[in-house]
């Protein structure tokens, strides 16, 4: 069988993923400022090792460990402008499904159980598909995954390609980490079940952790480990997983599977050295959900196949497609995921920002507090205007943010925080507490948008 026809359903599945990611305009709020951050990197060929975007950290030292991340999507959108990220975007989710689906495979699902829990679990991924170093991760942690359970089934040529992946992922997005685990647990499962790879997998390991190191931009895992372990929660992404929306119910539905299914036919130590540490990190914030789903999804494919066959239904006499049929099926789908590439949007979904005041905006240069969620577009579409605050959130913490969220929840210190800041303009959501109580100190409207206005001190 020819790796064409081998791999005809991941490519299917990357395919139409593809397509559905290519599909939808960016404009989440981080994309401005990780664009402005590769831009200037890539004009300066230098790494962005200290603020230049606000006033209130200007000239701090910081990194956010995502600088190749960063220079790749400027790349992208060097080269196309907005379709261009899309581009990626579509590509990096592509990758994810491709992946995934080969990783169930690894452990002898059958196709008709891999492909519904892929989907599902590719469904569930569906929030992170913004266009940030992020989807780096959302693509090589299944990446990662169907990497270890080759070495795992005896391909030593996996072992060595990992710490190598490690080390482009360290550079791409802080997301690494992910993968670290992935090994350490396939390692501690090796020695566990006294395998003879267990020192080839413990040194595979030993050299991605090595590998982690390799990064001149890195956050580091003590970064890391510091923002999962205390998030900044009026961060929506960064909120508890709210379970009784749409994408809570599907990690539930997983959740619940994966729980039947080791009650119904039993688990095994890699599942629990996988499943429970992932889960513990997925319900941390909502942004992770998606991680255990991910990791479930082999397993869970092999279990529902399983159950399946166990069910009272006559089957018919199976009448597989020929190698060719295939492959040829699988160049079809391809081919119309590059059919529609050009269909992509030319523009970003910019509703969410005051784009109405925008020239008002650049017109001034006072100390301006604004919307968490805009900072990044401010860097991006005002650059002339330094920001108070925006998505990168490591060189913020704890004094700036502290100090943004005192004020615009009209906390016992917000004037101190302003005066302190020489704050002399506003632009905010009009019914902010902050905003209906300067208005009542007599500060001037300046200017009104959609929803967002300027307040200037008196």
């Amino acid at each position: 069988m020819t790796w064409l026809a081998r791999n005809a359903a991941p490519l299917g599945i990357a395919a139409a993923t593809y397509v559905l990611a290519v599909g939808f305009p960016g404009g989440d709020p981080d994309t401005w400022w990780h664009l402005a951050s590769g831009r200037w990197m890539v004009e300066h060929r230098a790494l962005l090792r200290e603020d230049i975007f606000s006033f209130t950290i200007d000239g701090r030292p910081y990194s956010v460990g995502e600088w190749l991340g960063q220079v790749a999507i400027w790349l992208a959108y060097a080269a196309g402008g907005w379709q261009g990220i899309a581009v990626l975007r579509g590509l990096l989710v592509g990758l994810a499904g491709f992946f995934l689906a080969r990783a169930a495979r690894r452990l002898g699902a059958p196709w008709g159980a891999t492909i519904p829990v892929v989907l599902l679990a590719l469904a569930l991924s569906k929030q992170s598909w913004t266009d940030r170093p992020q989807l780096f991760t959302l693509a090589l942690f299944p990446f990662a995954l169907d990497l270890m359970l080759a070495a795992r089934a005896g391909d030593r040529r996996a072992l060595f390609a990992f710490p190598v992946l490690i080390l482009l992922w360290t550079n791409l997005h802080g997301g690494y980490a992910l993968g670290l685990g992935l090994v350490l647990a396939f390692a501690v499962e090796a020695f566990a079940q006294r395998r003879p790879d267990a020192r080839a997998f413990a040194l595979c390991a030993a050299l991605s952790v090595g590998a982690s190191f390799l990064d001149p931009g890195a956050l580091g895992i003590g970064g890391a480990a510091s923002h999962v372990l205390s998030p900044p929660r009026f961060i929506t992404e960064e909120m508890a997983p709210d379970l009784v929306t749409p994408a809570g119910f599907v990690f539930m539905a997983f959740l619940a599977a994966t729980i039947a299914g080791a009650l119904l036919l039993g688990g095994s130590l890699l599942e629990v050295l996988l499943l429970v540490p992932v889960l513990w990190l997925s319900l941390s914030a909502q942004r992770h959900l998606p991680y255990f789903a991910f990791v479930a999804t082999p397993f869970l494919a092999v279990k529902v196949a399983r159950l399946a066959s166990r069910l009272p239904v006559r089957r018919g006499r199976q009448y597989p497609l020929p190698d060719a049929a295939r492959a040829a099926l699988a160049l079809a789908l391809v081919a119309g995921a590059v059919v529609v590439t050009p269909t992509a949007p030319a523009e970003p979904d910019e509703r969410a920002y005051p784009v109405e005041l925008l020239d008002r905006i650049r017109a001034s240069d006072a100390a301006l507090l604004h919307e968490y969620d805009w900072g990044g577009w401010l860097i991006w579409r005002a650059p002339e205007r330094p920001v108070f605050v925006d998505g990168r959130l490591f060189p913020f913490m704890p004094a700036v943010l502290n100090d943004y969220v005192e004020a615009v929840s009209l906390g016992p210190a917000w004037k101190e925080v302003l005066d302190r800041h020489g704050i002399r303009e506003v632009l905010l959501r009009p019914k902010r507490p902050l905003a209906v109580a300067l208005r009542e100190l007599g500060w001037v409207e300046r200017a009104r948008g959609r929803d967002a206005v300027i307040l200037a001190r008196p």
